[in-house]
């Protein structure tokens, strides 16, 4: 019973999007607050963002490390993750990389489906010996991640490359 209950809750919902469009019905409203740290209730009326992002170096020792602050010359590849929460139907995930200075580095383009709401997309990008490393562009970068054809980010995210 539970089960049917879901799935009527899954096709409702994808009706729903369809009939307003998903783009629409994400970038609706005022921009939701950060995510609750791991573990943390949400309080009655709050919204979880719809995609959070983490970030996960792979170190020259073949270590990996999770964080948002990272030194540029022991990284060799930063995966950037999305882990969509109320993604339903087939999209297409933009994702920006910009520069300390503000410029975008490199855009990154994936299709990105789910039947249950939940979706992962990781983004690898090199670091060393890359053009980060060989023109020091170390400092805050901001990651701007984009559903479909939306001109507003779905999330934003920042981590930093130090010396």
């Amino acid at each position: 019973m539970r089960r049917a209950l879901d799935i009527g809750l899954v096709l409702l919902l994808a009706g729903g999007l369809a009939l307003a469009g998903a783009p629409a019905a994400l970038e609706a409203g005022p921009k939701p607050p950060p995510p609750p740290s791991r573990g943390a209730r949400l309080a009655a009326g709050e919204h979880r963002a719809p995609a959070e992002v983490t970030f996960l170096a792979l170190m020259h020792n073949g270590r990996e490390r999770r964080g948002q602050h990272f030194t540029a010359a022991r990284v060799r590849i930063l995966t950037i993750a999305v882990d969509w929460r109320t993604l339903v139907g087939a999209h297409t995930q933009q994702l920006e990389l910009i520069t300390p200075a503000g410029s975008v580095y490199q855009r990154f383009t994936v299709p990105v489906e789910s039947v249950t709401g939940r979706a992962w997309v990781e983004t690898q990008v090199p670091v060393a010996g890359s053009w980060i490393t060989q023109h020091s562009l170390e400092g805050r970068w901001e990651v701007r991640v984009y559903l479909d054809e939306a001109v507003t980010p779905v999330t934003t995210a920042t981590f930093t490359l130090a010396k």
